[in-house]
């Protein structure tokens, strides 16, 4: 390929707005939908060259901005749903899963929407399960690791992935037991 060869895009905000309609149809997994949404806004936004800064290029990433905000809106919810069941279930792998695959403040926010969708009587009793699970796992890794105030997880056999996420949670329910032997 030679150096000089080079692909001109003509992008029109109508075009642009078929395209993210396309995107957001298609496949049923808002995750695609928004990775390839914000895919195509960081494209545009490094290889508009000249018409960067320009009130159609504004324009443009404006539209995918909007459809990437519905696609987000709507994976938080499912991430939500899905977090919901596995506290219902106390399925530490799958509240693990979501943890990792959102950032910290995603989380919470996922998590407030989660809580909402249970019982009152189901979050009590979710608080005292993680409550409990967090202080033997702590518990644990205090024994495992041999030397005063550290912990080794993996030695204790405890998933850290699941302490975090369920560490994170103990944060949001039981503020103040976020240490280990916090009251």
């Amino acid at each position: 390929m030679m150096a000089t060869e080079e692909l001109n895009l003509r992008l029109t905000p109508d075009a642009v707005t078929a395209f993210c309609r396309e995107v957001t149809r298609g496949a049923d997994n808002p995750g695609r939908q928004h990775a390839a949404l914000v895919a195509l806004a960081g494209f545009v936004a490094r290889h508009a060259g000249a018409a960067a800064h320009t009130p159609v290029c504004d324009h443009i990433l404006a539209i995918i901005r909007e459809f990437s905000e519905g696609t987000r809106e709507r994976l938080l919810q499912a991430h939500a749903e899905a977090l919901s069941s596995a506290l219902r279930d106390g399925y530490r792998p799958g509240v693990a899963r979501i943890h990792a695959s959102v950032s910290r403040t995603g989380f919470q926010e996922v998590l407030g929407r989660a809580l909402m969708l249970l019982p009152a009587e189901d979050r009590a009793r979710i608080a005292d399960e993680i409550l409990d699970w967090c202080a033997t796992a702590e518990r644990a890794a205090g024994e495992a690791s041999g030397y005063p105030d550290a912990m080794d997880f993996r030695a204790a056999g405890i998933d850290l992935g699941e302490y975090r996420a369920l560490s994170d949670i103990r944060l949001r329910l039981l503020p103040g037991k976020d240490a280990p032997g916090g009251e």
